[in-house]
Formats: structure tokens, sequence, C-alpha cells
């Protein structure tokens, strides 16, 4: 078998989730990505349509906004780089919040891909529910990761 398709060696040579999430390029990659997306899928769904463009273009717009999000969160919860970039925003969240803003901004991507792998399979009420049931478990956990640094950062002055 070749060395690509040997499950144990592909398993051996993908990054750690720590350590993809210890990247400050992250930051770049997650800001100006989740910004354009955003950009993107506002303006896509101010254009007017009439018709089925209507449909595909409010679609394609939710979609876009969906994933930019997630990824302006992944952005946001990346390391800071050094002082005199231009990405330093003094976020500096810790490896356990930033696996749950990673988690939270999976859960929230992953919505769109099951309403449009589930519809079809004729159980509109049961994947709506798991869709729903998905975005605000990720938003919590977006929510939870940037609150607890934010709480974190508002206490450490009075213990000086």
């Amino acid at each position: 078998m070749d060395r690509f398709m040997d499950v144990g060696h592909v398993a051996e040579t993908l990054p750690d989730l720590s350590d993809a999430l210890e990247d400050p390029r992250l930051r770049q990659f997650g800001l100006v990505g989740g910004v354009a997306l955003v950009a993107v899928g506002a303006l896509l769904s101010l254009a007017p349509a009439s018709g089925q463009w209507l449909f595909w273009s409010s679609a394609v717009a939710a979609t876009l906004v969906f994933i930019g999000v997630p990824l302006l969160c992944l952005g946001l919860a990346a390391p800071d780089p050094d002082q005199g970039s231009l990405f330093h925003l003094g976020i500096d969240l810790s490896a356990t919040q930033r696996r749950a803003v990673a988690l939270g901004s999976l859960c929230i991507t992953m919505t769109p891909i099951v309403l449009a792998a589930g519809t079809p399979l004729g159980l509109p009420t049961l994947v709506l529910a798991i869709a729903a049931t998905m975005s605000v478990v990720g938003s919590v956990l977006i929510l939870t990761g940037f609150v607890a640094w934010t709480s974190a950062a508002i206490a450490e002055p009075s213990r000086h």
C-alpha cells in the first residue's frame, strides 16, 4: 500500500491541533479571511435578485457568513503577534480557551453542511433541530473562551 493511503503514516504526519492553534500566523489568516468572507456575504445578500437567483444568492451569502464569522473568531483567538505588528490586538487566550473557540468555530462551520446534507433525507424538523443545536453550542463555546479571557483580564490588575 502507498504511504499516502496508510492510515498510520497519515496520522503521524498530521499536525497537532494544539500546535496549529498556537501559531501566530493564524491571527492574520483568520482576521483577513473572516472579514473578507463576511463582507462578500453581506454584499451578496444586498445584491438585487429575483426568482431562483434570490434563493441561491441568499444561500451562498449565508454560507459565506457562517464560515467567515468562525474564521474571524479563530483569528481573534490566535496568539498575539509581536508588539509592532498590525495584527497585535492585546487578546491573549490560554490554550484551553483557544480550544473552546476552535471547537465552537467547528460547530458553527458544520451547521450549513448538516443542513445541506440532511435536508434531502426528508427529515427537515430533525435536521433543523440538530443544526440549531450545533449553532447554539458553537456560539456558547466561542463566547465562553472570550468571556473567560475577558474576566481574567479584568481581574488581573486587581490582584496586584
